[in-house]
């Protein structure tokens, strides 16, 4: 089973819609045996909803946010996780910093899908300032999607040997 952990600052915007969005996909191809998405918060509070942004862009895509909790960035779910995908560099930066030992496991999403763009925070902004990065976000997982079934895979043969 392929662990993918998303991280963002607060776990109330990006990171979960990049959760919603991955697990929409693991669910359209019937690969919920081979791959689990979840996502926390370099400075999460405990247990804080999803914004109000981020849960109407999501719904606007026929997806649920609405029972998102936020959770903070522990040592147990960097040792679970197989890949780390931070929102931006300075995440990436900030979270080796904290995990020297996720080191060879994190990258940007934007790095993990080949491009090299940063996923700005929506927070505090307008319902188009959401979809703007609900987009950003649908791109660059859908450019990463291949990897990620490529590496699903790689963890299943290794799995079943």
């Amino acid at each position: 089973m392929l662990h993918i952990l998303f991280v963002c600052t607060g776990n109330t915007c990006r990171s979960p819609m990049a959760e919603t969005l991955l697990k929409q996909k693991i669910s359209l191809a019937n690969l919920q045996e081979k791959i689990v998405a979840e996502s926390a918060g370099l400075s999460a509070g405990v247990s804080g909803n999803a914004s109000i942004g981020a849960r109407k862009a999501m719904a606007n895509r026929g997806l649920d946010l609405e029972q998102h909790q936020s959770r903070s960035l522990t040592s147990e779910t960097v040792a679970t996780a197989d890949i780390i995908l931070t929102m931006t560099g300075g995440h990436k930066t900030l979270l080796l910093s904290h995990f020297p030992e996720t080191h060879g496991k994190v990258s940007t999403l934007g790095e993990y899908a080949g491009d090299s763009q940063d996923v700005t925070d929506p927070f505090g902004g307008n319902l188009t300032e959401y979809e703007r990065c609900a987009l950003v976000l649908d791109k660059l997982i859908a450019k990463a999607w291949i990897k990620i079934c490529q590496q699903a895979g790689e963890q299943s043969s290794v799995a079943e040997k």
